[in-house]
């Protein structure tokens, strides 16, 4: 998610990126090391549900933009929706006005603090083959947008969907996780940037890092991108950066904003092995937050037709079988944010 600071930060030098992990030993939020098989599928893996937060009053203009996002995503996998019992009657009305039906929506009653649920809500990992909501801790951005940002409802989520889906839960609420900082392509390999890691967790070296996610997460390397945008709240969450197309495959973007972290990024990259696909993005724009789900694509469009079309056309080569929607995404960027930040995919099917 790409939300602007109230003040600016310095943007980081960029350092080495490629870190390869071995197991480690376990901590006070750490799963068993002796558990053999524990992974987070890739998000082009079957879903079983897509989940969501209405926006409130502050994030109001959002709401067409997530009537377009549901209209595409119930047409192909369930639609979970969390919203405040006083405020669900006038979100149905508004997803009515157009054209979006109560098919595959279900709506759960809950507080919550804001309309990102891709960084409040859960990660979920197989821990033996079986799904596992992981409850990682939330704290509305590291305080990076104001103080009194409230987060104790947000930051609720996780335990909600596992007892709403009856799913196993593990606390790892000592350790700040945010899922749209974390990009994984379902064989064990992550990325992350490490200014906004470093930034929740602070004093933490990069060694305590390493291990608390390659334990939690089953991962056996992570890729590190540093360095963010100064006008960016999150301190540079991965999914405006980078996305793994496939397991061998990751796309990079070519922003006016991340080209130093950009660049760094897809030396390491391919370094590591992996084929890297560059994405333009003219002017303010950024391609790479879109959702991929059980046969389709939801991508950002921004009315510049050249780069809207390149970046349709990435997306259906990339994922053959789909079909891909670009919806307008300006309310969702001019937010802080894209489809990506406002969605969270759920595995199974």
């Amino acid at each position: 998610m790409r939300k602007a600071l109230p003040r600016s930060t310095p943007l980081l030098r960029t350092l080495p990126l490629l870190f390869p992990l071995a197991a480690c030993a376990g901590g006070e939020v750490a799963p068993s090391p002796d558990d053999p098989t524990r992974r987070v599928p890739a998000e082009w893996e079957p879903h079983a549900a897509t989940w969501m937060q209405w926006p409130g009053p502050w994030e109001a203009a959002m709401r067409p933009a997530f009537a377009d996002i549901v209209q595409v995503v119930q047409a192909y996998e369930p639609v979970h929706m969390l919203i405040g019992e006083e405020a669900k009657s006038k979100a149905q009305a508004t997803l009515a006005e157009q054209g979006v039906t109560e098919t595959d929506l279900t709506w759960h009653l809950v507080p919550t603090d804001n309309a990102w649920m891709r960084d409040n809500g859960p990660i979920w990992v197989e821990v033996n083959g079986a799904l596992t909501v992981l409850d990682f801790g939330f704290d509305a951005w590291g305080g990076n947008f104001g103080e009194d940002i409230p987060y104790t409802n947000d930051d609720a989520v996780p335990t909600f969907v596992a007892d709403t889906t009856g799913a196993p839960r593990e606390d790892h609420g000592a350790y700040v996780l945010e899922r749209g900082n974390l990009e994984v392509n379902g064989a064990g390999v992550a990325l992350l940037n490490w200014d906004c890691q470093d930034d929740r967790n602070p004093g933490l070296s990069q060694t305590e890092h390493e291990a608390i996610l390659s334990e939690a997460l089953g991962l056996s390397k992570i890729l590190w991108a540093y360095g963010h945008d100064p006008a960016d709240g999150t301190l540079g969450h991965i999914d405006g950066y980078a996305r793994f197309l496939d397991a061998d495959t990751v796309a990079i973007g070519e922003t006016s904003w991340g080209a130093e972290t950009e660049d760094a990024l897809a030396a390491a990259c391919e370094a590591a092995g992996l084929e890297v696909v560059r994405v333009p993005a003219p002017g303010a724009t950024d391609y790479m937050n879109w959702l991929v789900g059980d046969g389709f694509v939801v991508g950002m469009a921004f009315g510049d037709a050249k780069a809207d079309g390149v970046a349709e056309a990435l997306l259906t080569a990339a994922f053959v079988g789909r079909d891909v929607y670009m919806i307008d995404a300006t309310s969702l960027w001019e937010s802080g944010g894209g489809v990506h930040c406002v969605t969270n995919d759920q595995p199974g099917g």
